[in-house]
């Protein structure tokens, strides 16, 4: 990226948006890897022929979007989606006795084929493009508590297979982050509660016409671009969906 000066081309509210812009433009081509460290607010400063307070106010955004951490004594880096972090911002369901821990994954299903309308739109594709579907079960205290279906564009996880998708060390997030450069930042949700379908019933151990909770999510990426389509099963008999209002 050109160090080219950003000042005199803008008033300050735009400024400090084209600095947000070119940091993501670096984080999203790798040049800042996930864990790796941004350079410190006086050196970008010079970097983009801005004040240090225009940069603040450009990394304060992206600390509040969770894009990067600060650490006290040690600078800004870029945010790995680790379990911490998906236990803390996209893994909602906790025990009726308010217990949380981390899933047990298993893979049921992994296969290609074509978008359908609705998961075209969702994902904004252009026709039904080939898109990667993927069948968890997540188990909690032991058994299954959750049936997840994915749906990702395969143009946005070129070389994705089975057996990269079963053998990452991290979470799913984590995957989609390190090795294809595409990283979660937020979520749009929706839920209903429905009838549990023969397959769910079944990965689930529910007896049919069992009620569960319908949890729709579309990922987002930067600038909003969708990444995942999601459909998750749960099982609340002993589980509630949990989300926690920060205080503004």
């Amino acid at each position: 990226m050109p160090d080219s000066s950003l000042a005199g081309r803008s008033s300050i509210p735009v400024l400090y948006r084209e600095v947000k812009r070119h940091l993501i433009a670096e984080i999203q081509s790798g040049r800042v890897a996930p864990g790796g460290a941004l350079p410190n607010e006086s050196e970008l400063a010079k970097r983009f022929n801005v004040s240090i307070g225009t940069v603040r106010r450009a990394v304060d955004e992206l600390v509040a979007d969770k894009i990067l951490i600060r650490q006290q004594g040690r600078g800004t880096f870029v945010g790995r989606q680790d379990r911490e972090r998906f236990m803390f911002q996209f893994f909602k369901i906790v025990g009726r006795d308010g217990s949380r821990e981390f899933p047990q994954v298993r893979l049921h299903a992994f296969t290609k084929s074509r978008a359908t309308p609705e998961e075209a739109e969702f994902l904004a594709l252009h026709g039904t493009q080939p898109v990667y579907r993927i069948d968890n079960v997540l188990s909690l205290k032991g058994r299954p508590v959750v049936h997840d279906r994915i749906v990702i564009a395969a143009t946005l996880f070129p070389g994705l297979t089975k057996s990269v998708f079963e053998q990452r060390s991290g979470t799913i997030y984590e995957l989609y982050q390190t090795a294809f450069g595409v990283t979660v930042v937020g979520a749009d949700e929706r839920m209903r509660a429905e009838i549990a379908d023969a397959v769910s019933a079944k990965l689930l151990g529910l007896p049919a016409g069992a009620p569960v909770l319908r949890i729709e999510r579309v990922a987002l990426t930067f600038d909003q671009k969708p990444a995942e389509y999601r459909v998750s099963v749960v099982d609340t008999r002993e589980f509630d969906y949990v989300s926690r209002m920060q205080q503004a």
